[in-house]
C-alpha cells in the first residue's frame, strides 16, 4: 500500500481540513464521524461510517432528516456543555 502525505494547519479552535482529494477519495461527507488514535506520537483518523445510535436517532418520530454539518457540531457543542455543568 503506497503512503501519500498531505500537509493541513491547525485552525483556531484546533480544527483541521481535511484536504479535498482525500474527502472524494474516501467519500466523506458532512456529518461523517471520524475517530481519533494516537499510537507512537502519530494520529491515526479512521472513518466511522455507521453509528447504530445515530440510525436509530434518524428513524424516531419528529427526528429531523438532514442535519447540516455546522449543526451538527454546534448541537455536539451543546452537549458536550452541558456534561461540563
Amino acid at each position: 500500500m503506497a503512503i501519500t502525505k498531505y500537509r493541513t494547519k491547525v485552525l483556531s479552535g484546533y480544527r483541521i481540513t481535511i484536504p479535498k482529494e482525500i474527502r472524494e477519495k474516501l467519500n466523506i461527507k458532512i456529518g461523517d464521524e471520524l475517530e481519533i488514535i494516537v499510537e507512537s506520537g502519530k494520529l491515526l483518523i479512521p472513518i466511522i461510517k455507521e453509528d447504530p445510535v445515530m440510525m436509530l436517532a434518524g428513524i424516531a418520530e419528529g427526528a429531523p432528516t438532514e442535519i447540516k454539518g455546522d449543526e451538527l457540531f454546534l448541537e455536539e457543542l451543546k452537549r458536550k456543555i452541558k456534561n461540563e455543568d
